[in-house]
């Protein structure tokens, strides 16, 4: 094989390179996040190439094993927010995923397998309500504790927030230290799937 000459892979052997399914690969062809050509018979090809720019931008390779830190996911489009969480959870040992846009949510939380996903459930593309619903549908995000960090506070809201799947729920502002207690309790017990 020439240098030039490279591997093209199925959207099945790019889904097991990615361990994800392989809809989610055909999905992300047809959201344009990768470069795929198609053959004569109407299947989906990506270049080796291709494959690992978008494993490298979405961070898709496996890590080395350290001592593993829990990993906290946080969404939320505020940076001021995030900023905040960070520093909050950072300080506590906690490895923290930020992800300001709703639509990598699901992305990310079935590849990098967070401990615990905080959800902001008022952000402009996509609800919190949606997308907690999409991680609960998902067999590789459904087991993940997710816990609402919102400024929603009706009655009727957080009724809501529980019925699409969050596990626990905390109004913004909070204090420091609820977060911490909520974020150690939610890891520490998990999530049981029927």
């Amino acid at each position: 094989m020439s240098d030039r000459e490279q591997k093209a892979f199925t959207t099945f052997e790019a889904a097991k390179i990615c361990h994800v399914t392989h809809h989610s690969i055909k999905n992300w062809i047809k959201q344009g996040l990768i470069k795929a050509s198609r053959t004569p018979g109407g299947h989906y090809r990506i270049l080796e190439d291709d494959l690992d720019r978008f494993r490298e931008k979405y961070d898709m390779f496996p890590r080395e094993k350290g001592p593993s830190k829990q990993r906290v996911m946080v969404v939320d489009d505020d940076p001021d927010a995030l900023a905040l969480m960070e520093n909050i959870l950072a300080d506590d040992g906690f490895d923290l995923i930020k992800v300001t846009n709703a639509t990598e949510v699901g992305l990310k939380a079935a590849q990098l397998a967070p401990d615990l996903i905080l959800l902001d459930f008022l952000m402009p593309e996509i609800n919190g309500f949606e997308v907690c619903k999409a991680l609960r549908e998902n067999e590789l995000t459904r087991s993940i504790p997710i816990m609402a960090v919102t400024c929603l506070t009706k009655e009727r809201d957080i009724e809501r927030i529980f019925a699409c799947g969050a596990d626990e729920y905390l109004a913004k502002p909070f204090k420091v230290d609820q977060l911490l207690e909520k974020v150690t309790e939610l890891i520490g017990r998990g999530r049981s799937v029927d």
